[in-house]
């Protein structure tokens, strides 16, 4: 009877063992699995049945927790290794727990047939904690899962490592009742202070998250604002032009009037003068160009950027052109957040060029345009350039600069986002005669149209 008791104890918590770990890390064991895992068990019973001490129990988990982690995660390539170090944590922590219930039980119970009792509570605990965890489990794995599972991970380690040294200081030698209760109490206020630790970690965590979203937030509001701004500098732009155009149109229908009249009487040369001051004095050249053929662009996302930067080049007062040759209403279908950051970072580095160049007398200059063809859609801007010319791939290296205190990760960034979307969009950058240009083309695969 008590060998077969014996067996039976070693078959079930070995058994429990990988279910509860394999629970935790969730994973499907196959039937191979299965025996493979449960013949090692079998074989470290075995090798460790010569030491015949609770403290051998320590060891046996430590092993288990390697074993299950390193079969798994070496051999099966299953899980991430953080949730699979979680779950042997916490089956670990589980059967030491449970011997030690079984310690205190003994200290405050003294019975007659110890053997008999250590193998129903071996078998009665295991159940009552697995009862429990089955109702946990979603919560449970969740938490070994999510983006605190570091910091829970953490925290098992320390509270595995502690109820190792408690189980090895009390469960081996006939301690007092009250050294094992207070060992015991000892282990529940570590596994209590743990928790709190944690919550309070948590709770931390969430609130600088919740800080940053907001900062985010608000930084994304005030860029809508100055956006809606530009937009509404735009209307309020081309209102105005309308109206000077107008009224230009109508004084020149009169103008031409008297331009026939003087031609006939051989003043042709002095009106010519007149209608030229005239013109002068009612248009401002480059304000008429600042947003020019922005109007053909019919996607709000390409033209909001492209009103936004070319404000920025205006307002910098460098000399730029931009253009939009044919009328854009469609594009390929893409992340068009990602189109709309490359551009901004390509408009940015061009600029910041120029305000270099002018700043060492040079004279800056920006060229910039949308082009569809074929249904393929182009971006290329170029700039001026001065000082010895650098080679390409050094540009796009993450950090590189030729501005003090600048990041240099403009290009860098760039090529990582090309990346993402290598079968769609071509890059090409490099300098030549004087300027530097930058192209970006996406390939037509689905042409969707913007509503």
């Amino acid at each position: 009877m008590t060998l077969f008791l014996q067996i039976l104890v070693m078959i079930f918590s070995a058994v429990v063992d990988i279910w509860l770990f394999c629970l935790f890390a969730q994973i499907k064991p196959g039937k191979l699995d299965w025996l493979l895992l449960l013949a090692l068990e079998a074989v470290l019973s075995v090798a460790l049945s010569n030491f015949q001490t609770y403290s051998s129990l320590i060891y046996e988990t430590g092993l288990e927790i390697l074993l299950f982690c390193g079969y798994f995660y070496l051999l099966k390539k299953a899980g991430r290794f953080r949730q699979l170090l979680g779950a042997g944590l916490l089956f670990g922590i589980i059967s030491l727990v449970i011997q030690l219930s079984m310690k205190v039980l003994v200290s405050l119970l003294p019975l007659p047939s110890y053997f008999y009792f250590d193998a129903f509570m071996n078998l009665l605990l295991p159940l009552a904690a697995l009862a429990l965890l089955i109702w946990q489990r979603q919560r449970i794995t969740s938490l070994l899962t999510d983006v605190n599972s570091g910091i829970l991970v953490s925290l098992l380690a320390y509270l595995y490592i502690v109820c190792c040294a408690i189980g090895a200081y009390i469960l081996d030698d006939k301690k007092p009742t009250e050294v094992v209760l207070l060992f015991f109490f000892l282990l529940i206020f570590q596994a209590i202070f743990l928790a709190v630790i944690y919550r309070e970690i948590v709770h931390i965590q969430r609130q600088l998250l919740d800080q940053q979203k907001q900062e985010a937030l608000a930084r994304q509001k005030q860029l809508l604002v100055k956006e809606n701004e530009q937009l509404k500098e735009y209307a309020d732009y081309l209102d105005r032009n309308e109206d000077e155009l107008r009224r230009f149109k109508h004084d020149y229908q009169n103008i031409l009037l008297s331009l026939k009249v003087s031609a006939e009487k051989g003043g042709s040369h002095a009106l010519v003068e007149e209608l030229e001051k005239y013109t002068s004095s009612q248009f401002d050249q480059k304000a008429l160009r600042k947003y020019p053929d922005v109007n053909h662009v019919k996607i709000p996302e390409l033209k909001s950027i492209a009103i936004a930067k070319l404000a920025k080049l205006y307002n910098e007062k460098i000399d730029y052109s931009f253009g939009c040759e044919p009328e854009i209403s469609q594009i390929p279908q893409t992340n068009l957040l990602d189109l709309v950051r490359i551009i901004g970072i390509a408009f940015d580095n061009a600029i910041e060029a120029s305000q270099q160049l002018e700043a060492l007398g040079g004279q800056g200059r920006v060229e910039a345009m949308y082009y569809q063809e074929g249904g393929d859609f182009e971006f290329m801007i170029r700039n001026r350039i001065g000082g010895p010319v650098v080679d390409s791939d050094q540009l796009a290296q993450a950090g590189y600069t030729t501005k003090e205190a600048h990041a240099g990760l403009g290009l860098a960034n760039v090529k990582e986002i090309v990346s993402q979307h290598d079968e769609q969009m071509l890059l090409d950058y490099g300098p030549e005669d004087g300027w530097f240009n930058f192209s970006l083309t996406l390939l037509s695969e689905n042409v969707e149209e913007e509503i």
